[in-house]
């Protein structure tokens, strides 16, 4: 029988003023270094996944939530507004609002996968627009002990690569996740277009595009003592 893993457990999830760094580059320099910061959102009770460039400049916001009946549901997500016409009349944030929120899983055994098609939501995103994808999720493995070409060593991780369709292109990530920390290596995935069928009907079946993987340093500010 396949081992039982929570999901939630590896994401980080908190309640306080805590921000979570996390500085990623590759050991080849073939990627260029990037960011990203974990940190609790109040006005809507969510964690935020905040990615920022090389230069430091805000790429993208995830917002998500652990819910019983559905396990962490990122229901939205910000970007910068680059049309100049709804930059004026909306702001200079792009809201994408899910009805059926991006599914990262919740109770699920190891070695299977996981998928939903999450739905923009046109009344709540802004400026208004619909629109969705296929979301597909392999929880591959289980690591007691793993090791950052940093010398950060850290028990149990959870490595799983994530894949979403949006119709025009099909990509994602690989993430080696670090029980109470978050993604301490991350690596980005391509699917070639004639493979894009098998996301479907199985995900183990697609020969994925890989770049380096990128290991981060991870610091913490205003960090809660237990």
């Amino acid at each position: 029988m396949s081992e039982m893993i929570n999901v939630a457990s590896y994401w980080p999830f908190f309640v306080s003023s805590e921000k979570r760094k996390f500085y990623y580059t590759t050991d080849d320099g073939s990627m260029p270094p990037i960011s990203s910061v974990f940190q609790y959102d109040g006005s809507t009770n969510s964690m935020q996944y905040v990615d920022y460039d090389a230069a430091g400049n805000w790429k993208d916001t995830w917002f998500y939530q652990y819910r019983p009946d559905f396990g962490v549901a990122e229901w939205r997500d910000d970007y910068p507004q680059n049309n100049k016409l709804y930059k004026r009349i909306f702001g200079s944030t792009k809201k994408l609002v899910f009805s059926e929120p991006i599914g990262w899983g919740n109770s699920v055994a190891l070695g299977s996968g996981y998928a939903n098609r999450p739905k923009v939501d046109p009344f709540w995103s802004v400026p208004p627009q619909i629109g969705g994808c296929y979301q597909s999720v392999l929880f591959e493995q289980i690591l007691d002990y793993y090791t950052t070409r940093h010398g950060d060593t850290y028990n149990d991780v959870l490595v799983f690569n994530y894949l979403q369709d949006w119709t025009k292109e099909c990509s994602g990530a690989r993430y080696w996740m670090a029980k109470g920390v978050g993604p301490v290596s991350v690596q980005w995935l391509g699917v070639l277009p004639g493979e894009i069928p098998y996301l479907y009907t199985d995900h183990s079946k697609v020969h994925l595009i890989t770049t380096s993987r990128m290991d981060a340093i991870v610091t913490y500010e205003n960090r809660a003592v237990s």
